[in-house]
Parts: structure tokens; sequence; C-alpha cells
């Protein structure tokens, strides 16, 4: 399962809230929210794109793989 790490590394850069997300990135106030939530099922490139550089971190630091429990 993926694990979507975008609230941590925000917050890790002073970001507090998904309107401050959303402020930074220039992105609908609910594409923030749900980055924020980590509650969607599939992202553009320029978002991830856009999310490194606000953020100032690699691509790998959003995504978090972690073994299903359940399989």
């Amino acid at each position: 399962m993926i694990r979507i790490q975008v609230r941590e590394m925000a917050e890790k850069r002073g970001i507090a809230t998904a309107y401050q997300l959303r402020q930074a990135l220039g992105v609908s106030p609910t594409l923030a929210a749900r980055l924020w939530k980590g509650e969607f099922t599939q992202i553009g490139v320029k978002t991830p794109d856009r999310l490194c550089r606000v953020l100032k971190c690699q691509a790998d630091k959003l995504l978090k793989y972690e073994v299903d429990r359940e399989t």
C-alpha cells in the first residue's frame, strides 16, 4: 500500500493547513484538501513536480510504500 506523506512534508516546511498548501501550490481547494488528507487515487505529473519544488524535497519523500498486512 502506498501512503501519502504530503501533510508531513508540508508541516516540516511550515505549511500548517490545506489552505496554506493551496496558496503555495496554486491549486484548487479540492485538490489541496485531498493532498492534505492523502485522499486521492491518481495524480498528474505536474502536481508532484509543484509539491517537490514548494516543499523542497524529492518525490520519494511524498510517497511511502508499506507492505499490506492483509495480503
